[in-house]
């Protein structure tokens, strides 16, 4: 099974759209770093100790040494410390990289790692039939609602091809 690292803005987008749950029935071992789990809020961090409850997730903590050579890396500027522990231990276990920061999906991209988003998530639902296309057009829907980043182009090709 392959291995996925992910960032709290997965989580949090996931947990709004109230589809966490799917996220852990799709053929990938989820992992995260401390770091990016403490980014959570607690009401987010309750919804997701469910799963690392279950050791559905799982919450890398980093040594006292991970921890300097993440600090000693080499990263673009405005890159948070909980985004670079997603990058270093990606890199650490050859993990495919679940993210919608740019900045972190640009750099990871830079270093040929596999990077994935909230899109692809989503197409990935539906092509498990854990989501019919009417409740993926309805999540995609409210999800351009609340998250500005999203590629309109893609969200749009998405929002057809589910309709059809």
């Amino acid at each position: 099974m392959k291995v996925a690292i992910t960032d709290a803005n997965i989580f949090i987008d996931l947990i709004r759209l109230e589809l966490l749950d799917y996220l852990f029935k799709i053929n990938l071992e989820i992992h995260t770093t401390r770091e990016v789990y403490d980014q959570l809020n607690p009401t987010q961090k309750a919804i997701a100790e469910e799963f690392v409850l279950s050791e559905a997730l799982k919450v890398y903590n980093f040594s006292p040494q991970e921890f300097q050579e993440v600090n000693q890396l080499d990263c673009p500027a405005g890159l948070e410390m909980a985004d670079r522990t997603v990058y270093y231990y990606s890199q650490k276990i050859a993990a495919l990289v679940l993210s919608g920061d740019k900045k972190l999906r640009t750099f990871c991209k830079a270093q040929e790692l596999e990077v994935r988003g909230i899109l692809w998530l989503l197409d990935k639902f539906v092509e498990q039939r854990l989501i019919t296309k009417t409740v993926a057009i309805e999540k995609l829907t409210l999800l351009l609602s609340f998250n500005d980043r999203l590629p309109v182009d893609e969200c749009q090709q998405r929002l057809k091809l589910w309709s059809e």
